[in-house]
């Protein structure tokens, strides 16, 4: 078994990291290979708006997002962390989810798409108390799996979190409970 993880966030030591590391601390206990990418960290331009992927099936830049989508599409498990920044998904994020139209089923010239079943997981992370804004995040992340053929299988949303010690001290159940799921499913992935 396979999963890929996008941190949807610029900082390496944050609340949405330390989100997604409890999910992926499961899955590599029950010995499912993880790739994690941070978007602050990769090398992602913005999309350009010319469509020429809609002939070649391919972007005309050339940066990481190629890479990104083929792990995203050979796993069987996606993640998606993010934190709400004005009530949606951060700028990182969006200009990969631009960047993926090449791949996505709105391209009828894609040649890199998913053979096999895969399921999605998305995290929503925020300072504020109204779900109401996890819900924009989490179904912006639906949305983007929806096409590339990523099942939505489930979601945290995670509220009252403007840092990492918020986190620890009013989430801790949340932190169990995904690094649990992150065990079952890797146990699931074996049987």
């Amino acid at each position: 078994m396979k999963a890929t993880c996008i941190i949807g966030s610029p900082h390496l030591d944050g609340s949405t990291v330390r989100l997604a590391e409890s999910l992926l601390s499961g899955l590599r206990d029950s010995g499912v290979q993880t790739v994690r990418y941070c978007v602050g960290q990769c090398r992602i331009h913005y999309c350009l708006g010319c469509k020429v992927c809609y002939e070649t099936g391919r972007c005309v830049q050339s940066d990481d997002v190629e890479g990104i989508v083929t792990d995203l599409i050979t796993s069987d498990l996606a993640i998606i962390a993010a934190p709400s920044w004005w009530a949606d998904v951060p700028g990182q994020l969006k200009v990969l989810f631009d960047r993926t139209t090449p791949y996505g089923d709105t391209n009828p010239n894609r040649i890199l798409q998913s053979k096999k079943p895969i399921r999605g997981i998305a995290i929503a992370v925020r300072a504020g108390v109204r779900e109401s804004e996890n819900e924009l995040l989490l179904n912006a992340i639906d949305h983007y799996f929806g096409h590339l053929g990523i099942e939505p299988f489930r979601r945290f949303s995670v509220t009252r979190t403007d840092s990492p010690e918020d986190l620890i001290r009013l989430h801790g159940d949340t932190l169990a409970s995904l690094y649990a799921l992150g065990k079952t499913l890797g146990q699931g992935s074996t049987k």
